[in-house]
């Protein structure tokens, strides 16, 4: 069949979830010899328009010259996607799979007439924006919240017209239906998010790892890998290692991730007196990843607001390492069933740092790796996951 994905960036340049599980199902389609365009934006000045990636054709156009929040970006992005498929991709398609909003729209407007369409909500965008805008002041953030409105609209017509809505999680489909109305909540399918078993393996040798990772020896390594964006709560938990570091617990906390609030948790960092005990790893490469979860002795999510899924969850998980989160979103349900004492009480600061502490000092409940690895394999492979998500996307699976 003939598929194009419509994703926000080409995921290996680019750390999103929603834009490597876009990616994932590319490769994966074109694996078992479907005809896949994936269309996307260019994040960088130098990248190409079109790369051959796994049997995938990646379409990328450069990004419009508008500030982030002008309200002619949305009508830009999905002009440059038509045109981005005008030149690239001749006569119809069978399917228009859609991980982003405008792309999809605009893949919608050029192909859409005769086929099949379908789109997976790993956030909404209303309240994408909305969690933006508190993070903001003054105009930036009325322009955020009017923003929010314009393309919650936008949102709601691609997921009345789609035939077929997924949400990677029950938490996800009930904010739907909070948003859109019951008709769009009984319409979506849960489809969780899955996890590349090649990539995150247990890790034999450790301390190897982080001596290469350029990781003290000596202490316990915490790390958290996210977008430096207001609502991933990383304010909380630096504020919560200076708690930590307080009460005299060691441990280092590797910051991994790229995003606008670097330079002000650094300064945070510093004010605390943290100098040698939080460090900010900038962006991750994809190859690097894996040996960073596998390496590290527990990873921290300690998100504020509107957790759809957590990928970082299952990817640690499946390196047989623990996942310390706060309390927000669809993590409960994601993590309870390996071990609800991972969970912190709430998501404050003082919250974070008491599950931090109780890991520290050998409080909380350990699992074995080889179990936590094949807990996650038997609900979260990426092929299985994968498999009934493009089923339900070209019509084989009643769901």
């Amino acid at each position: 069949m003939r598929v194009v994905i419509a994703a926000g960036a080409y995921y290996p340049s680019h750390a999103s979830g929603a834009d490597r599980l876009a990616y994932d199902e590319a490769v994966f389609l074109a694996a078992r010899g479907h005809d896949v365009w994936m269309v996307c934006r260019a994040d960088g000045d130098g990248e190409p328009d079109e790369v051959v990636d796994r049997g995938a054709r990646v379409l990328r156009y450069r990004r419009p010259g508008f500030g982030a929040f002008d309200p002619w970006r949305a009508g830009a992005h999905q002009r440059l996607t038509r045109q981005t498929l005008a030149r690239h991709v001749a006569g119809g398609v069978d399917l228009i799979h859609g991980h982003s909003l405008l792309q999809y729209r605009g893949a919608l407007s050029r192909l859409g007439a005769g086929a099949r369409t379908a789109y997976s909500v790993h956030s909404p965008v209303r309240l994408e924006f909305e969690a933006t805008a508190r993070g903001a002041s003054g105009a930036e953030g009325l322009r955020l919240r009017l923003a929010a409105r314009m393309l919650g609209r936008l949102e709601r017509t691609a997921l009345s017209g789609s035939g077929v809505v997924t949400a990677d999680s029950a938490y996800t489909r009930e904010l739907l239906g909070t948003l859109h109305g019951p008709a769009i909540r009984d319409k979506a399918v849960v489809v969780p998010g899955w996890v590349d078993l090649e990539r995150f393996q247990l890790v034999e040798d450790r301390d190897y790892l982080k001596q290469r990772l350029g990781w003290p020896a000596d202490r316990p390594v915490l790390l958290t890998v996210r977008r430096l964006v207001p609502r991933m709560g990383l304010d909380r938990l630096v504020r919560a290692a200076g708690l930590l570091r307080s009460a005299g617990h060691s441990f280092h906390l590797v910051i991994g991730g790229s995003g606008p609030l670097r330079a002000r948790l650094e300064a945070l960092a510093g004010e605390l007196g943290l100098g040698q005990v939080v460090g900010f790893a900038g962006f991750i490469a994809e190859e690097t990843l894996p040996s960073m979860m596998g390496a590290a002795d527990a990873f921290v999510l300690p998100t504020s607001e509107l957790e759809c899924f957590g990928l970082p969850v299952l990817e640690s998980l499946a390196c047989g390492r623990p996942v310390l989160a706060a309390p927000v979103g669809a993590i409960p349900g994601l993590l309870r069933p390996f071990e609800p004492a991972w969970l912190a009480g709430g998501s404050s600061p003082e919250a974070i740092a008491d599950l931090l502490a109780r890991f520290l000092t050998g409080a909380l409940p350990a699992h074995d790796p080889s179990s936590l690895r094949a807990r996650v394999a038997a609900g979260f492979a990426r092929d299985r996951v994968l498999g009934r998500l493009t089923r339900l996307a070209l019509g084989e699976d009643a769901g």
